[in-house]
């Protein structure tokens, strides 16, 4: 993959459309959408028109069931203007759909059978490996897709000439590269050189941190404590499973189990009429194990016939089932990997 794949990826798919100048795009995000997948959709909203002036380009962003607490506050802040819902014929008649930090099809739901219909020219930019998966992705026609990226943003940031990276464009990319890099703390190579790059347009990291700064409502702390309260634990291995069933803040409490101690935590529960459940292991412990929670958790997925993926450290599964059968099979997947090692 060049630096300018993103930008020539979008260059070729341009040229399907003669000279027709007025086109109309859609930057599709994964439902519940974080900062990463907005900062990076906000940052192709603004790229792609500025690196075609000959042709009228006009991009809006789906958040397919909308963004999560941190999401929003990032997109108010950053004027990243986004929709949940959008009319049928928008994505049927649109000329050309890029979808960003989505590693399943399933999560552009509802809008999943509408994005297979539409002939627009659509591309993927990912960095989750189930994206690498000829199976996952067969309607589109252009995947920039980087495992080894520590983000979405990163991709955004390396995929277009750095001359094109305005201070604007460089503030809503920051943001994200630190969220998913846990603020530079797993960053590569081509991590730090995407975000020398953000910084010499004139982005600040110490801001862009700031901005990331999340202080949980009251319905967020009552959240964690009943979590706490009902944690289960188990040890294997040496190592320590530790999960709880809440019905929201999964990401939360399973991030708080880790923080408490445990080796990998796993908050699950009912939402929205589907059971989600969503893990996180330390660094020390995928370092030392190699268990990858995006792969355990793609194999559950496949297993019950709902969705799952994500990172080697944060991985989630939803889907029309019980959660607790979810959790319980993720627990024990992981269990026999561990006893394998």
């Amino acid at each position: 993959m060049t630096p300018q794949s993103i930008y020539e990826a979008v260059r070729l798919q341009l040229e399907n459309f003669g000279n027709n100048v007025q086109l109309n795009g859609l930057v599709f995000t994964h439902r519940q959408a974080d900062p990463d997948a907005l900062c990076a959709a906000g940052a192709l909203k603004l790229l792609v028109p500025r690196s075609f002036p000959a042709r009228k380009l006009d991009f809006g962003i789906v958040v397919p069931q909308g963004a999560s607490a941190l999401g929003k506050r990032i997109s108010s802040v950053l004027g990243i203007e986004f929709v949940e819902e959008i009319e049928r014929d928008s994505i049927l008649k649109a000329d050309i759909i890029m979808v960003v930090d989505t590693g399943d099809p399933k999560l552009l739901e509802p809008f999943t059978p509408l994005f297979d219909e539409s002939t627009a020219r659509k591309i993927l930019i990912d960095h989750h490996a189930s994206s690498s998966l000829p199976e996952t992705w067969q309607k589109v026609d252009e995947r920039i897709v980087s495992p080894d990226a520590t983000s979405a943003c990163e991709i955004v940031t390396l995929g277009f000439p750095s001359d094109l990276i305005t201070k604007t464009v460089s503030d809503t990319l920051l943001p994200g590269l630190l969220f998913d890099s846990q603020h530079l703390g797993i960053a590569t190579r081509n991590t730090l050189s995407a975000a020398l790059i953000l910084v010499e347009a004139g982005s600040n990291i110490s801001a862009s941190k700031r901005l990331l700064r999340y202080e949980p409502d009251r319905s967020e702390v009552l959240g964690r404590i009943k979590a706490a309260q009902r944690i289960k634990y188990e040890e294997t291995g040496g190592r320590i499973i530790a999960s709880s069933e809440i019905s929201s803040f999964h990401a939360t409490v399973a991030r708080m189990l880790v923080e408490i101690g445990a080796d990998v935590g796993i908050g699950y529960g009912e939402s929205n009429g589907e059971g989600r459940v969503s893990a996180r292991s330390s660094q020390p412990f995928y370092r030392e194990t190699g268990i990858d929670l995006a792969y355990e958790a793609k194999k559950i997925a496949d297993r019950f016939e709902v969705v799952g993926g994500g990172h080697s450290t944060a991985a989630s599964i939803s889907g029309k089932i019980n959660a607790d059968i979810l959790a319980t099979s993720l627990v024990q997947n992981l269990k026999l990997a561990l006893l394998k090692k």
